[in-house]
């Protein structure tokens, strides 16, 4: 049973199963800075739980 992040159609290794999704998102953000405002949903795909980021939807002004 693992955890498969994905973000923008890449698919990113799990650094720390202990972290939280939250946590994992915040340590990704050195990378993508623009995941600091995303928002993630889990999914299962067979036993593996697909966490997926997307960037918040905003307006300018």
């Amino acid at each position: 049973m693992a955890r498969i992040f994905v973000y923008d159609g890449k698919e990113l290794p799990d650094s720390d199963p202990n972290m939280t999704p939250d946590e994992v998102r915040q340590s990704l953000t050195q990378f993508f800075p623009e995941l600091s405002n995303a928002e993630f949903k889990e999914t299962k795909r067979g036993e593996d739980t697909i966490i997926t980021f997307s960037r918040r939807v905003g307006t300018k002004g």
